[in-house]
């Protein structure tokens, strides 16, 4: 692809396009690590796990109350109470002690083992104690009611976690109560970051007239390890095309993926899809999307290694990432779905979008009675990062669609918790 410096984009093309095109050249080898369970939290499972054991594995009561034969208890009702004699007490943790003949119950509490030959436990509300060795049951019960069986939780044999799931906390105890101490896990992709541009400094120790901070590495190393990977810095880099071709060609021996915000538009200093061109085939694979904000970024493959050329500004790059580098990052890992949490909104007043082009507005969602309203964010240009602080959803604006009416009822995409408030009226 030649140089489009100066000169603007022909055409630009959808990003569902760009992300398949994209997905056709890489070429991942992911490998496999084993890690503790302490360290697996979020991790992506490289195997089946299946279960060795059956959990529990013995019968236990569900409830407390009396283990008992559940035949024992048919017909009984407050009119015609059934009475059981009390031969024991069975405690949560201890061995079952006794054998149930018919007419006997023992006591049991919630999670202690039933006796032998006991089928059925019969809720304490569902009786009286006479004396310290009568009860009497008001009400029948089926067999097996309020038991938990062998197995009813895990089943040998069972596939109990799936390869490609990110593991949650619930899960870490399922593999704990599994007996293991150790899980193999999808190894993380490394991601190099690399900034692009004169205009940069790392901090504010470093501000001076007409400086820039680096906000973007900091954003993009949570984003990544949010999405599953290990983000490497490989620090600031001027616009200069050698520059930059050193630290690519660094990365390129050191991580899976690279990351380079900034000089990705059409002017003189913009040189990074320059400079992937430059690096090997195919190169940059496209370069111009219909999405706003972060129509200029780029997209380009080195040796299988997927490269993502973000914009310079905030709100564009965290767009680009969500769109390119996450779903990346995914395929990498065993392609994963995410949680999505998405919401029936209408919008507080109307939002224009260019024809053909794919627009991310910035929005507060709040509650209103029965009602979740959407109010655009008044400073959303992609370089305003209190754009998106202050907002806590994302509603898209397809393609088709010339922009969403005041009232108009859409979907919001939420990170951030629902403001409540009181009334609103439309106009």
């Amino acid at each position: 692809m030649s140089s489009i410096r100066g000169k603007g984009f022909k055409k630009t093309e959808k990003a569902s396009e760009a992300l398949h095109k994209l997905k056709t050249y890489v070429n991942f080898e992911p490998s496999v690590e084993e890690v503790l369970l302490e360290e697996a939290y979020g991790r992506v499972l490289a195997e089946d796990v299946i279960s060795k054991i059956d959990v529990p594995s013995f019968d236990k009561s569900a409830m407390d109350g009396y283990a008992v034969i559940a035949e024992d208890t048919y017909g009984a009702s407050i009119f015609n109470p059934i009475s059981l004699r009390i031969i024991g007490k069975n405690l949560i943790g201890e061995e079952p002690k006794f054998c149930l003949n018919h007419g006997e119950a023992v006591e049991v509490s919630t999670g202690a083992p039933i006796p032998k030959n006991a089928n059925a436990v019969v809720l304490l509300e569902w009786t009286k104690k006479i004396s310290d060795e009568l009860i009497e049951v008001y009400h029948p019960i089926h067999p097996w009611e309020n038991v938990t069986r062998v197995g009813d939780d895990l089943k040998q044999g069972e596939v109990i976690l799936k390869r490609g799931v990110k593991l949650l906390p619930q899960d870490i105890g399922v593999l704990k109560v599994l007996g293991l101490e150790k899980v193999k896990v999808v190894k993380k992709p490394k991601i190099a970051l690399i900034s692009t541009g004169d205009e940069l400094v790392e901090s504010i120790k470093d501000l001076k007239p007409f400086k820039v901070i680096d906000v973007n590495k900091p954003i993009l190393s949570g984003m990544i390890i949010e999405a599953g990977g290990e983000p490497l810095n490989f620090g600031l880099v001027k616009d200069d095309f050698n520059e930059i071709k050193m630290k690519v060609e660094e990365a390129l021996k050191k991580t899976d993926m690279i990351i380079l915000t900034g000089g990705t538009s059409v002017g003189e200093k913009d040189l990074v899809p320059d400079v992937i061109n430059s690096l090997g085939s195919p190169g940059v694979i496209s370069h111009g999307i219909n999405i706003r904000p972060g129509g200029a970024t780029c997209l380009g493959v080195i040796n299988g290694k997927p490269i993502f050329g973000l914009s310079g500004y905030p709100v564009a790059a965290i767009i680009g990432f969500k769109l390119f580098v996450k779903p990346l990052i995914q395929m990498f890992l065993g392609s994963f779905e995410d949680l999505i949490v998405k919401i029936k909104v209408k919008m507080m007043r109307r939002v224009p979008s260019p024809p053909g082009v794919r627009s991310f507005i910035r929005v507060v969602v709040k509650k209103v009675g029965e009602n979740y309203l959407a109010e655009p964010v008044s400073a959303s240009g992609s370089g305003i990062l209190s754009s998106i602080v202050k907002a806590n959803a994302i509603v898209e604006v397809p393609e088709e669609s010339e922009g969403i009416e005041e009232g108009e009822e859409t979907e919001a995409y939420l990170f951030r918790a629902i403001e409540e408030e009181k009334t609103y009226e439309f106009k």
